[in-house]
Parts: structure tokens; sequence; C-alpha cells
């Protein structure tokens, strides 16, 4: 018994220190939540970070601008030099074109000389012949064989004729074998120099082939440059035009926030409460949360209304549209001005019935409830904004 009753002390003891440290752990985590303000961004902070936005991207704008005038002036230059470098290489080739002409006149000239050649030689072969012949007649024969044909003439006269007739045949022989032989030696001189002049003109082919080769790989280098230069020009003026079109954006953008906040001026707000824009419950309420899709804490800038894709979603209050069309996160929104600086959101729609600067009556259907944008489900996520910042709807409705 006097065990137990220890063990009871202890167990009452125990549960008394739970209990006094809980409230004391709770209220030290409480002091330590970071103090986060709830309201979203003004649009006069929204308006100053576009205009520094827009500042940042005209002089990136300016960068690429004297980028592309540097590139620009490159590619002429680079131009240029192709311009010479094909006049180079085409003068080369119209030397390579002459020399190869040249080689192939020289090689039909030394054909013509050449069968020129082998006739006169066929016709000094035949005359060698006949003196062969004749020579071969007078060593069998002796000196006598002329003296014989001479002493047969009949007469003086004959004698005398037939003495004529073979020492003139004497003679056109020699004479003969002397321009045969002069012949040959002019051709064989001719037949030289053709040869030469042939080795000198293969010379000149080689060298204006390989000064052609030079040429085309200077030319391709050349090319390449021109191309890369080219690549970086096309590239700078596409970055150019990036950005060009980003500025437009901003500048769009900072005219429609200036509109915005040049109709918050004018106009008095609604005197009651807001209707509610779709009969719903609130599934996530106005502030801090877990976004359901991103995953990290975020502002939540307004309520959540669950409904079905299509049901109808009405204006909480007359006033004027002042957006109307797809905006990133929010899908298909509509933002209605009621006048104070006071507006209303309605996000993720999935149809919009009404236009920017169209006037819109209390309990009016401007569009349909949707998904659009980064929205788990079909709902209504509805805003109140004052003087640009978002407020908890909740307070305003009725």
């Amino acid at each position: 018994m006097k065990n137990g009753g220890l063990n009871l002390q202890k167990k009452i003891r125990f549960y008394l220190i739970i209990f006094l440290l809980i409230p004391a752990i709770f209220l030290s985590s409480i002091c330590f939540i970071p103090k986060t303000p709830l309201y979203a961004q003004s649009l006069e902070d929204e308006l100053e970070q576009v205009k520094k936005d827009k500042e940042e991207t005209q002089k990136k704008i300016e960068e690429v601008k004297k980028q592309e005038s540097a590139y620009l002036k490159d590619v002429k230059a680079v131009e240029t030099q192709l311009l010479e470098s094909l006049s180079q290489l085409d003068d080369l080739n119209d030397r390579l074109s002459e020399a190869k002409a040249d080689i192939d006149k020289t090689t039909i000239d030394l054909v013509l000389k050449e069968q020129e050649l082998k006739e006169i030689e066929e016709e000094l072969t035949a005359k060698a012949a006949i003196l062969n012949d004749r020579v071969a007649s007078i060593y069998k024969y002796g000196d006598g064989n002329f003296l014989a044909i001479i002493l047969k003439s009949e007469d003086f006269v004959e004698f005398v004729s037939r003495f004529k007739l073979m020492t003139l045949l004497a003679s056109e022989d020699s004479k003969v074998i002397e321009e045969i032989k002069d012949k040959r030696e002019a051709n064989l001189n001719v037949k030289k120099i053709i040869l030469e002049l042939r080795d000198k003109q293969q010379q000149k082919k080689e060298q204006v082939e390989n000064l052609v080769s030079q040429a085309e790989a200077k030319q391709a280098e050349i090319e390449g440059i021109y191309d890369e230069k080219s690549d970086l020009l096309s590239k700078t003026r596409s970055d150019k035009n990036a950005l060009l079109a980003l500025e437009k954006q901003y500048e769009n953008k900072e005219a429609e926030i200036n509109r915005i906040l040049e109709s918050y001026r004018y106009g008095n707000a609604p005197g009651g409460k807001f209707l509610w824009p779709v009969s719903s419950y609130i599934s996530s309420g106005f502030g801090w949360r877990i976004h359901p899709i991103l995953g990290y804490k975020r502002f939540h800038s307004g309520i959540d209304l669950p409904a079905p894709t299509g049901t109808p979603v009405k204006s909480a209050d007359s006033g004027q549209v002042i957006s109307a069309g797809y905006d990133g996160g929010y899908g298909y929104s509509i933002l209605v001005y009621h006048g104070g600086g006071v507006a209303t959101v309605y996000a993720h729609l999935s149809r919009i019935l009404v236009s920017v600067g169209q006037n819109v009556e209390r309990g009016q259907i401007i569009g349909s409830v949707g998904s659009t944008g980064l929205a788990t489900g079909p709902h209504l996520h509805f805003e109140v904004r004052i003087n640009g910042v978002a407020q908890n709807p909740v307070q305003y409705l009725q």
C-alpha cells in the first residue's frame, strides 16, 4: 500500500508538470512567431516596382542596341573581307583556267610536232634504205659499176646524159640526206623546247592551284567568321525585340495601374455591405496559408468560395469594370471599381461576360465560376481592395 501511494504521488506530480509546461510552451511559440503584415502589396508599391523594372529593361535595351551596332559593324567589315576574298579567288581561278588552256595548247602543238617528226623519220628511213642499197651495190660491184653504166652509152650524147644523171642522183641523195638531218635536228630542238615549256606550264599550274587552295581556305575561314558574327547579330536583335516587347508590357502595366489609381480618386464608396458573389461557403480564408499548389507559405489576399463550374458570378455592388481578362495565377478575372477607392476582384473564372469600361449593376451576372490559373478545383476567388490594398472580404459582406 505504501509503494502504491508513492506511485500515485509521482503520477500526480508528472501530470501537474505537464499541465504547467504546455501553456508555457504554447506562449513561447507565440512569442517567436514572426510579425508579418497581413496585407497585399499596394498598387502604389506595384507601380513603383513596375517603373523600376521598366527602367532596368530600358537600360538593357540600350546595352543591346550598342551590341547590335558593334556586331553590325563587324558583319559589314567581314562582308568587305569576304567580297575581297571572292574577287581574289575569281582572279586566281581565271589564272588557273589560262594556265590550263596554255597547257592544252602546248600539248596539241607537241602532238602535231611529234606526228610531223614521225613522218620525217619514216621518209628518212626510206631514203636511208635506198642509199644503203646503193652503197651495197657499189661495194658489191666496185666503183666500176658506175663507169660500166656510163660506158654502155652508144654515143657521146648518151654518155654525157648518163654521166649528168648519175651525178645528179648522187647530188640529190646527198642533198636529201642533209635536209632530213637538218629537219630532224630542228624538230628535236622543237620537241625539247616544247617539253621544257610543258614542264614550266605544269609548274605554273601547280602554283596557281596552290594559291587557289589557299584562297578557298581563307574564304572558308572568313565565311565561318561571317556566320558567327551574323548569328550574334541575329541573337542580339532577337534579344532586343524581346526586351522591347517586355518594355511594352511594363508600359501597359504602368498605364493600367495609373488608370486604376486615377479611377480611385473619383466616386463614392458603397454605402452598405457587398452581396455575396455566389451562394457558397468559405473554403479558404483571408491571410497567410500554405499554398495548395505551390506548397509554400503565401499570403491569400481574398477568400475562396467553392461552386460548380459555370455557376453565375454576380457583381458585389454597382461599379465600372476596370480590367477583364487572363491574369497569370488569377486565370480569367474581373476587377470592378465601386468608387471611393473600393474595388472587388473575381478570379479563376471560366467565362467573362463583361468588358473593360462597362458599367455594371449590383447583383448583375458578370461571369461564371471556373478553375483557370492556379486553382485546385472550381471555385471563385473573391477580393476586396481599398485604395489598392487587399482587405478581408468577410467584414464587407452582408
